[in-house]
């Protein structure tokens, strides 16, 4: 457990209350990544401006940024002095911080107090902790609505969670019960608030540690204490849907069922952030609760993964408060394709026949063969890892690397779901002869998806540059025709003056988010008209 200290002087911080509803932060550039490795945070930054302007800022001095508490606060690497900020590289005094920049900021503070500055060694599951096994619960209505989205080259509105790279906003709700319903039998305090925030970023950051090449950002939108008209504790799948609906019309997504709630909330917050994916994790209080498990005996953590909504309780049975990060991280990893590798026979049991995630990878680290239905597996194999084991300790195999969208076939550095390039369509573009010292060339250029066994293809990476070159000139960049690069297609033109009589060579490029680069060349040549010269007239 994290040190309590930490707690006591957040809650005197707190007074105006423990409800926290972050503005949205502003519509950012496309994330862009610059570093080689994982970002490890350095510093907690401050600001009283526009946490998107100070994430740039930090960007553009070679920093980069991984954990994002909107309105003022971030975590990342600082290379130096930013201008505006405030800059917290030791323990942050919560108390101070609460004070300058309000309530959302010092919960920020305390989560880098307690993961950062006083980390606690790992804590062993309790001996009653179950395994986390047939903890993906599948809902064929909705996946019958993903089936219907119309194609496109870009995540559709159903497509919350296809490969974990880019941004990711992490909806954190935890509700609590007002008794109108039934009894009231949990309550929330801030010292549990702020541990069950801070093991829930300790599991992003895992991710984050484990995932370098993903290039994530996590930003955090939190509501705690939402008021429910159920006590969440007593409504476990396939009953948790009263109090998740309940919950969400309270956040103001009242239109339809649950599901299409969810949808709606998950969307709201990917736009609202300019992310690449959401996430929502609900968390029942279950301090007075005798296990730590829903009433149907069964569940204490879970997630739906269409949508991807995870469920936990607070102490997760045997695996305890300080292990939310473990059934967390493994949690997430089944939002973004990951299967179990556990086999229970006759109640749960994973496949080796099983293709997963956006890259379709078979789930050959599944356990099955060492039973007397193996499944499709043709030998016993039992690798510790996250997906088997439940515990973040025991790493992540290659085959959970893999359906998370973590492969690069061809080893130059990108993962394959974003290893991708855009191509160019021209509409307007000279012919092989000029008679004018000026061309045009207009068009646009799109990015092109990585392929998909499993469903439908999808690319995330925005175009962030064009550029011309004459012949052996410097290279000119091209504004997008909107003036803002920020989709996976933009469109441009060019007009290029003064050009000599001869032959010439015009190369287009454009660079996309992961920094793929693609040419485009023509060649034309420019004979320009010849001037007659008119002489006076003599007369003799």
């Amino acid at each position: 457990m994290k040190s309590k200290a930490i707690f006591f002087i957040l809650m005197a911080a707190l007074l105006v209350g423990a409800i926290f509803f972050p503005a949205p932060a502003a519509n950012s550039a496309t994330p862009t990544p610059t570093q080689a490795g994982a970002c490890i945070a350095n510093a907690l930054v401050l600001t009283d401006g526009n946490l998107e302007v100070l994430r740039a800022d930090i960007l553009a001095q070679g920093g980069c940024v991984v954990h994002l508490f909107p309105p003022h606060a971030l975590m990342g690497r600082i290379i130096r002095r930013v201008p505006g900020a405030t800059i917290i590289r030791g323990e942050a005094d919560v108390t101070r911080v609460h004070s300058s920049h309000g309530a959302e900021a010092a919960l920020a503070a305390a989560i880098w107090n307690a993961n950062k500055i006083h980390p606690q060694a790992p804590v062993a599951p309790g001996d009653t902790a179950r395994p986390l096994i047939g903890d993906v619960i599948h809902l064929p209505e909705v996946q019958a609505l993903i089936n219907a989205q119309p194609e496109q080259a870009t995540p559709g509105y159903y497509d919350a969670s296809e490969f974990m790279a880019g941004r990711i906003v992490v909806g954190i709700i935890l509700p609590e019960s007002n008794g109108l319903q039934e009894p009231s039998t949990e309550n929330w305090d801030l010292p549990r608030i702020i541990q069950v925030v801070s093991e829930i970023q300790d599991g992003m950051d895992w991710w984050n540690m484990t995932n370098p090449q993903g290039n994530l950002e996590f930003v955090y939108d939190i509501h705690n204490q939402v008021s429910s008209d159920y006590e969440p504790i007593n409504w476990g799948w396939p009953s948790d849907n009263l109090w998740i609906s309940d919950t969400l019309g309270k956040l103001g997504y009242a239109s339809g069922d649950w599901t299409a709630r969810t949808y709606a909330y998950l969307n709201a917050i990917r736009t609202a952030n300019a992310a690449d994916w959401a996430v929502v994790i609900f968390v029942a209080d279950s301090l007075k609760d005798a296990d730590g498990i829903f009433n149907n005996g069964q569940y204490f953590g879970y997630t739906y993964g269409d949508p991807p909504l995870v469920v936990m309780t607070y102490d997760n049975d045997g695996w305890g408060i300080g292990n939310m990060n473990s059934v967390t991280a493994h949690e997430f990893g089944h939002d973004f394709g990951a299967g179990d590798e556990y086999c229970s026979p006759g109640y749960a049991c994973c496949s080796c026949s099983e293709r997963l995630g956006y890259l379709g990878v078979y789930n050959d680290n599944c356990e099955a063969g060492c039973y007397g239905t193996p499944n499709g597996c043709s030998t016993c194999r039992q690798v510790n890892c996250l997906m088997r084991q439940g515990n973040i300790s025991s790493g992540l195999c290659p085959v959970s690397a893999a359906q998370v969208g973590m492969r690069d076939t061809d080893g130059d550095g990108l993962w394959d779901p974003v290893d991708t390039f855009a191509q160019f369509a021209l509409t307007i573009q000279p012919p092989d002869l000029v008679t004018s010292p000026a061309v045009t060339y207009a068009g646009s250029a799109e990015d092109s998806p990585c392929p998909s066994p499993t469903g439908p293809v999808m690319t995330i990476n925005t175009l962030v540059s064009f550029r011309y070159q004459l012949d052996a000139g410097d290279w000119v960049t091209i504004p997008a025709t909107d003036g803002t690069f920020d989709e996976t297609d933009e469109e441009f033109s060019v007009t290029i003056a003064n050009i000599e009589d001869g032959d010439h060579v015009l190369k287009l490029e454009v660079v996309n988010r992961w920094g793929n680069r693609t040419e485009w060349a023509d060649a034309f040549t420019v004979e320009l008209p010849i001037k007659k010269l008119h002489l006076p007239l003599i007369q003799r």
